[in-house]
């Protein structure tokens, strides 16, 4: 028991999320940890939605995710963690929040030129954050979905010169 995935994923909860993570996992609590939709009843009701019967579905800002993990919110359940974007597991991580393994899937949209990896856009912020994520020796994985191979960041770094 306790959280079975970090993850950052710039929708949060999508198809790729309730669909395969859900059905892999099988966790009964979803956190999204993220300081906007926390602030938005409409992102929170409309993310809530989705989420499958049964699972319970927290928005929380990230401070709050950290604080409910170090004193112990999630360890009588199966939960999974989502960030939006590196930043913001690094802030979280930055609160106290022990992070060994952090899932990397999916960065898109304005401002994303640099191709990570299929899928895995990232701007130069990302890239940053992401070094410091590594630097901290947290082990991320690069993989959509639970059917993929998982492809280790740091691996893909040193083979492709990424960063």
């Amino acid at each position: 028991m306790g959280i079975v995935l970090f993850r950052i994923d710039d929708r949060l909860i999508h198809g790729q999320v309730v669909e395969g993570w859900f059905h892999y996992l099988h966790p009964d609590r979803i956190v999204v940890a993220d300081d906007a939709a926390a602030a938005s009843s409409f992102q929170r009701d409309l993310m809530t939605l989705v989420v499958p019967y049964g699972v319970r579905t927290e928005i929380l800002t990230i401070k709050e995710t950290a604080a409910g993990c170090l004193e112990g919110a999630y360890s009588a359940c199966r939960a999974m963690i989502l960030f939006r974007l590196p930043k913001d597991a690094l802030s979280a991580i930055g609160c106290g929040l022990c992070i060994d393994r952090l899932n990397l899937g999916g960065l898109h949209g304005v401002g994303r030129t640099r191709v990570l990896y299929k899928g895995i856009m990232a701007t130069e912020e990302d890239i940053r954050d992401l070094q410091a994520i590594l630097k901290l020796g947290i082990q991320v994985e690069i993989r959509s979905v639970p059917s993929e191979p998982a492809l280790d960041l740091k691996s893909l770094i040193e083979e492709s010169h990424l960063f």
